[in-house]
């Protein structure tokens, strides 16, 4: 497995000096979040500086497990879903220009709340083979991410999920932390999930008596080392992405390329201590 960083955790950064500091941190890759507030939407991104930055990761050797969209695949009309595949469709294109390889990820969260899954399942499925006929079209995989108290909330909806679908073009992108919140051991959502996944976030939490809070890799409560060695006997071989919620990085005082370090130390020491070689 690999070790990403996702430049959510950025979006005071121009992604230029980012990949240089991931890079220097000796990340393997960079989770690109695509977003205005990250400047990294498609019409702020024109031909020369995506050749630039295709350049830039060809000789900095960074790899990129995704390009994150930030948005969310339940939307409450179709104008707001046909305008989320115009986006991706675009976002395809810059995928080729960044030239991250044959059949590259794009993904994006689920959206919707818990209760509604029920009444509004069978929907989301629907929505879903639209963004699934996209990826078809252009060449990707899509992988949509659960989240807590989003309409796919638990490992059983994830799966019913992918079993309607039926479809490898739409994967899930994993965050065990969004199943450790629903009450799921780390090993049974584990393997539950990775032969599902295609793109995956590690977040880290505190819970307290009262809700929770999103914190830096290494100062909650998930068990990394548990993690890590899970997701290695459950046969996944891609990339582990760091990802630092907007929780900790609209904090005053955050500093991105201090938590991209420190992010990095702790999940290394995590790979170390649980015996699974990068």
């Amino acid at each position: 497995m690999k070790i990403a960083y996702g430049t959510y955790a950025m979006p005071m950064v121009p992604l230029e000096e980012a990949l240089l500091a991931l890079a220097e941190i000796s990340y393997d890759g960079v989770e690109i979040a695509i977003s205005p507030r990250h400047n990294t939407a498609p019409d702020q991104l024109d031909p020369e500086r995506r050749r630039r930055l295709r350049e830039l990761l060809k000789r900095l050797k960074l790899e990129v497990p995704a390009l994150f969209v930030l948005g969310k695949v339940m939307v409450e009309d179709e104008r707001e879903h046909w305008g989320n595949l115009q986006l991706i469709r675009r976002v395809a294109q810059l995928a080729r220009d960044l030239d991250i390889g044959p059949k590259p990820v794009i993904s994006m969260g689920v959206g919707g709340r818990s209760a509604e899954w029920m009444e509004r399942r069978e929907e989301l499925a629907r929505l879903l083979e639209d963004y699934a006929e996209l990826a078809s079209e252009e060449g990707f995989i899509f992988a949509v991410e659960p989240h807590v108290n989003a309409i796919v909330d638990r490992s059983e909806r994830a799966i019913w999920l992918m079993k309607k679908l039926n479809n490898p073009l739409v994967r899930l992108h994993f965050d065990i932390v969004h199943f450790y919140l629903a009450g799921e051991s780390i090993e049974e959502a584990v393997f539950k999930l990775v032969p599902y996944t295609a793109h995956t976030h590690v977040t880290d939490v505190r819970r307290y008596e009262e809700g929770f809070e999103f914190v830096p890799l290494g100062q909650g409560e998930l068990n990394l080392v548990r993690y890590v060695r899970a997701m290695d006997e459950a046969g996944w071989k891609g990339f582990i992405t760091i990802e630092v919620s907007a929780m900790v990085w609209s904090k005053e005082g955050y500093d991105p390329f201090e938590t991209a370090s420190n992010s990095y130390r702790v999940l290394k020491e995590a790979f170390e201590k649980a015996g699974v070689a990068r």
